[in-house]
């Protein structure tokens, strides 16, 4: 055991550029966790520049506008779609949100029946009381659910200002990393020793990979979001838009969010019209966009991309959100990705003992 983690040391933290490139990923990492709240909005600002410059990266290689005037016009619709997010579709999924809490109460009191008639005939193997006591207990973690959502919601308002200021800092930053974005990234290497080339080669090689994932994690999740309430909704499904957004959503973690998010489909949709024909469109539509999604969308997208396995997704979602609350789970595929890159081109001293 010892000699394994000695071969390892001498593999890859004896030379000068190992020891620097580690320095310095263990101060950024240091600065970020104690000052986590302070860097959030400049974090976010990075992401979503990032997926920006993919849309401006392309439109230049393609024409002959300059850069200057791609980056105007990509911000100024970013900006626009932006407004109709937060000010009309997220107050829909919010009201969706708040009738689903009030009206899962009688869902589960039709479950009850449903669960009763079900095993009438099998010799009492569930008892109606247990059945009772089970949901009673459902019941009132779900009143216990809604009540702590109005008060975080009622929390929250003391920290509107914040908000306000969040969504004021964060489009200012956004646009300054594509507008200058040459200076912004001379600014970065700056931080580099001069003479330690390895470095400059990590930042460049992490700029490209956790870039081009960004970008189309967010295009499918956003493909995904679309189709769901697109189907969803054209079918009559109660609460669409807001179980659109939960499959778009459910892609950031592959296999186990499609399973995650097939469960309240089939509730909803199987207490709003039983087992009837709607059920089924409503089942078959979420299956076939799953496939597609998994079989056409995501080969194409990541076929130059980093794509990361399920698990590892799962497990960083689980650790940085222990460490850093909702921000640990906004930030964890894309410090996930940082990961997995550096570990990819973490150079390697062959050493002969």
């Amino acid at each position: 055991m010892f000699k394994f983690f000695k071969d390892w040391y001498e593999s890859h933290l004896t030379d000068p550029n190992q020891v620097a490139l580690a320095l310095i990923i263990l101060s950024i990492t240091f600065i970020t966790y104690i000052l986590l709240s302070t860097v959030a909005p400049i974090l976010v600002a990075i992401i979503l520049a990032y997926m920006l410059e993919g849309v401006v990266g392309r439109i230049n290689k393609s024409s002959a506008i300059k850069r200057e005037n791609i980056v105007l016009f990509v911000y100024i619709s970013f900006i626009a779609i932006a407004i109709v997010i937060l000010f009309l579709l997220v107050p829909i999924m919010l009201e969706q949100l708040t009738l689903l809490i009030k009206t899962l109460p009688l869902m589960l009191e039709r479950g009850k029946l449903l669960i009763l008639d079900f095993t009438s005939n099998s010799n009492n193997f569930v008892s109606e009381e247990q059945l009772t006591n089970v949901f009673s207990a459902m019941n009132s973690e779900i009143s216990m659910a809604g009540r702590s959502i109005i008060s975080y919601s009622l929390a929250s308002a003391g920290s509107i200002l914040e908000i306000m200021v969040y969504m004021i800092i964060v489009p200012i930053l956004i646009f300054f990393f594509l507008y200058d974005k040459k200076e912004v990234n001379g600014w970065f290497e700056k931080f580099f020793p001069e003479k330690l080339d390895l470095s400059k080669k990590a930042y460049a090689e992490l700029d490209l990979k956790i870039g081009n994932y960004i970008r189309c994690k967010l295009i499918e999740i956003i493909i995904v979001w679309f189709a769901s309430t697109l189907f969803f909704a054209l079918l009559g499904l109660n609460y669409s838009l807001l179980l659109g957004f939960l499959c778009g959503v459910s892609v950031i973690i592959p296999y186990v969010g499609a399973i995650a998010v097939t469960i309240p489909i089939f509730f909803i949709a199987y207490f709003q019209w039983g087992v009837t024909s709607f059920f089924w469109y409503i089942m078959i539509a979420h299956v076939v966009i799953q496939v597609v999604d998994g079989n056409v969308v995501v080969p194409i997208l990541f076929s130059d991309a980093v794509n990361l396995h399920p698990l590892a997704i799962l497990i960083s979602i689980l650790f940085f959100g222990t460490i850093w609350g909702i921000w640990g789970v906004f930030f964890a595929i894309p410090l996930a990705v940082l990961m997995n890159t550096l570990i990819n081109i973490w150079p390697r001293t062959d050493y002969k003992a």
